[in-house]
């Protein structure tokens, strides 16, 4: 009679950490859909912005080699 009380109760603590164990993977798969999720919403607004400073930057790029462009012309016709 011991044996079996013994025995339910390793058992059961068997289970009780076996369901804490389920339990904490549960809330690692949560978690981890969660800051999935979070990062691609942002993804979006990061690609949108970065995609404005590259069109600024390359904005510069092009009046910069129109002002070179302009200073070599006026320099060999001087010249």
């Amino acid at each position: 009679m011991i044996d079996n009380i013994l025995a339910f109760n390793v058992g059961g603590l068997f289970a009780v950490i076996a369901l804490l164990f389920y339990a904490f993977i549960f809330a690692l798969v949560i978690i981890c859909l969660i800051r999935v999720s979070r990062y691609f919403l942002t993804a979006g607004k990061e690609q949108k912005l970065m995609r404005i400073e590259v069109g600024k930057l390359a904005e510069e790029v092009h009046l910069l080699w129109q002002e070179l462009k302009g200073g070599k012309e006026s320099s060999a016709e001087s010249g």
